[in-house]
């Protein structure tokens, strides 16, 4: 009897017109939190060396975001799991907005770094919180795939990036904040408007932090995160040391932003099918495949000396795409789905956070010592290790604990 109930609810909920403008505004959600991201993010660097900051306190900036991440991320998921997923996600977004413009408000390196503690503190939920309510959307969604979702925030990205750099082209380089709060407040204006039916999307009566204990026990989640982060050691330089790269290879400035924009494309035909790799594969076979690729990668990146040849290789970066669809999908068959915000924030923590301090620490090392191109080849042996391993020890298949 219950079953049956159970059932009719979830078919009534399935055809809900309600449910379909939801999953348009998870859609826009993606697309603006990303594209907010892109307006100001990838040029904040720039405007640190415009307002005087030196090289060792724009690293000093850019080393807070990761730390700030592993230190409060899993906290701001537990506080979603309890409070609220989508009443979190309002509060956090209309901080970020307001947080983000207050980078415009001062330019002395103390003022700059406080804000850069307050604003990662307000802003680094945002993220997993929507690839939460995604998850609980799609329960309730079988002919949608978590990628064909996350494919919007890569199009955000790409579009809105583009239409930053024209905005701020001859102009005061403090509206790359403008843009990135109005971005943000736009998206909260949306989130504020969705009709929100699924049931996972506030808080489980009864739960509490006690739940928190065994989460945190689960060999299989723990093995994945520290997996990840290793991941995410060697596959930093990929990202913060590629520009560095294609510099030492003789690559203009107009190749190295065809190699970015080549890029943000190759990850959008992989969000479309990453659901169809992940069911002929398995979610193991994925992982080890995508870490396989990125390995390969960034070895090639090492004994390629023509900056032409670099560009093409490029297309390559959709494995990473592939590989965030299957940790997620990973991460959310692991937990119990009353506690997904906090599995997906761990995982944010474990390869933006912990994974981006120590692969970023080390790549600076190396680079002094080796240089662009030896830095990849230890690069793609470090990430080649963490597939042999992965092949082992993840080879057991996922199940959702529920509670």
């Amino acid at each position: 009897m219950t079953e049956s109930v159970e059932n009719t609810a979830r078919r009534a909920t399935s055809s809900s017109p309600s449910l379909r403008g939801e999953g348009i505004v998870l859609r826009g959600l993606y697309f603006l939190f990303y594209g907010s991201g892109a307006s100001w993010y990838p040029f904040f660097n720039v405007y640190l060396q415009q307002v005087g900051l030196s090289g060792v306190q724009i690293g000093t900036l850019s080393a807070i975001r990761p730390a700030v991440m592993v230190l409060t991320q899993p906290l701001w998921g537990v506080v979603a799991d309890l409070w609220g997923r989508w009443r979190t996600l309002f509060l956090t977004m209309l901080l970020a907005a307001v947080s983000v413009l207050g980078f415009a408000w001062g330019a002395g390196f103390w003022f700059l770094l406080l804000w850069t503690v307050l604003q990662a503190f307000l802003s680094n939920p945002v993220g997993p919180l929507v690839d939460s309510l995604v998850l609980d959307y799609l329960e309730s969604e079988s002919g949608l795939s978590y990628g064909r979702l996350r494919l919007w925030g890569a199009v955000g990205w790409a579009l809105l990036s583009y239409v930053a750099g024209r905005v701020i082209t001859g102009r005061d380089m403090r509206l790359i904040f403008v843009c990135g709060a109005v971005l943000m407040l736009s998206g909260w204006g949306l989130a504020l408007c969705t009709p929100r039916k699924t049931g996972a999307t506030t808080h489980t009566p009864g739960s509490d932090w006690r739940g928190i204990g065994p989460l945190l026990r689960n060999r299989r989640l723990v093995t994945f995160l520290i997996l990840v982060a290793l991941l995410y050691v060697g596959a930093s330089p990929a990202f913060s040391f590629f520009s560095v790269y294609m510099n030492e290879l003789g690559a203009s400035r107009q190749m190295i932003g065809l190699a970015l924009g080549i890029q943000g494309l190759s990850e959008l035909p992989v969000y479309l099918v990453a659901n169809a790799v992940i069911k002929r594969l398995g979610l193991t076979k994925t992982l080890v495949v995508t870490f396989v690729v990125m390995s390969a990668r960034a070895l090639l990146y090492s004994w390629i000396s023509e900056p032409t040849l670099a560009v093409m290789l490029q297309l390559a970066h959709g494995s990473f795409s592939l590989f965030l669809v299957a940790s997620v999908e990973y991460v959310n068959r692991t937990v119990p789905s009353v506690w997904r915000a906090t599995g997906q924030s761990l995982f944010w923590a474990a390869h933006m956070g912990l994974g981006a301090i120590l692969g970023n620490l080390l790549a600076g090392v190396l680079y002094d010592r080796v240089g662009a191109q030896g830095l990849f080849r230890w690069s793609g042996f470090i990430i080649l290790a963490v597939a042999l391993v992965a092949a082992v020890a993840l080879r057991e298949r996922p199940v959702r604990q529920e509670t």
